[in-house]
């Protein structure tokens, strides 16, 4: 099933692919939430997705998101967070740490890195390339986040990314 979709130029891009991208926005937004609120991204999910959920996939054209693909996102993250944290910080140049970065590029690069380590069965190349975009529609430095979860690909993926 695709779907035309129009910005400036036409393209085609499926409506499951778009799906998950607008879960992987939702899996950003309560990342961030839980770093500004310290509340478990668990406990603040259903609340998201009551009152948010449509705006994520209004903005990628879906009638809904992948829940789950947010569900594993975001569980995934919460759970893994030290082990993520420590695959971030590795590609991080001298003298950077994680509390320097802005808590959106720390959830962007939080699900990224999940994503890439955790789940095979999505392209490295794609994931990068998908977090790189949320990254820009976050006022994020994209160049970074790009730069960050490529070196992760490339050591999470050997493989698949020919290091």
């Amino acid at each position: 099933m695709v779907n035309l979709m129009s910005d400036d130029k036409q393209t085609l891009k499926a409506v499951p692919v778009r799906r998950r991208s607008a879960a992987r926005l939702a899996a950003v937004q309560i990342i961030y939430q839980t770093l500004i609120t310290g509340q478990s991204a668990i406990n603040f999910a259903p609340q998201f997705l009551a009152h948010y959920a449509g705006d994520a996939a209004k903005s990628f054209k879906v009638k809904d998101l992948d829940e789950g693909h947010l569900n594993a996102l975001y569980a995934g993250v919460e759970h893994d967070v030290a082990d993520i944290d420590a695959a971030i910080a590795a590609q991080l140049a001298d003298g950077w740490s994680l509390d320097r970065l802005a808590r959106i590029e720390l959830s962007v690069l939080r699900c990224g890195a999940y994503e890439l380590r955790s789940m095979p069965h999505i392209p490295a190349r794609a994931a990068v390339s998908e977090y790189a975009a949320l990254s820009d529609a976050c006022g994020c430095d994209v160049g970074f986040v790009n730069a960050v979860l490529d070196r992760l690909a490339h050591n999470a993926r050997i493989v698949e990314m020919g290091k």
